[in-house]
């Protein structure tokens, strides 16, 4: 019984600590300096080109359109495949081609030294600590969806394909 006990014990322990894993890590919004943009060259029309994997990323969530140096309007909800919809419309009208990222690439433009949410503010305002979808096919079947949250910057394959969640576009080759 004493075992049981002790054994509890020493799992809710490592629980409780697991859930203190991000308290000594910085809030990003203090952790960048001002007009620290990176690897990034911020251009007009609210892209961001990042200099070390040549991805454009737009710098607002999907719905949202870059004025005066932030983020306005409204950010997409949207389920996996509406979210994939959306990317197709919006090519329509635009003189580049847009994408989801993959997992890969969101983890490019996080930190894992900072969080809340674990980005640069300066090159993307309006990204909000919240799960994100990506690209990356779930293994689990079309029903889940790969997300990439980034309070934390980790990624989970277990989303529902049918939650609603923001996104972000990219352009490039994967």
């Amino acid at each position: 019984m004493m075992k049981i006990l002790l054994g509890l014990l020493l799992m809710g322990a490592s629980l409780l600590s697991g859930c203190g894993r991000y308290r000594d890590q910085p809030l990003c919004d203090d952790f960048f300096a001002a007009g620290d943009v990176g690897s990034f060259a911020l251009k007009d029309g609210g892209l961001a080109v990042d200099a070390e994997s040549g991805l454009t990323w737009y710098r607002c969530n999907a719905g949202e359109r870059f004025r005066d140096g932030q983020c306005v309007g409204l950010a997409v909800l949207a389920t996996r495949e509406d979210a994939q919809h959306y990317v197709e419309d919006f090519n329509r009208h635009s003189d580049r081609v847009w994408r989801l990222p993959t997992q890969a690439e969101m983890q490019t433009i996080l930190s894992r030294s900072c969080v809340n949410p674990a980005i640069n503010r300066q090159v993307f305002p309006s990204v909000v600590a919240v799960s994100y979808w990506n690209s990356d096919a779930s293994r689990h079947g079309d029903y889940m969806g790969c997300t990439t949250n980034t309070y934390s910057a980790y990624t989970f394959c277990r989303e529902m394909s049918t939650n609603q969640r923001p996104f972000l576009l990219v352009s490039g080759k994967p």
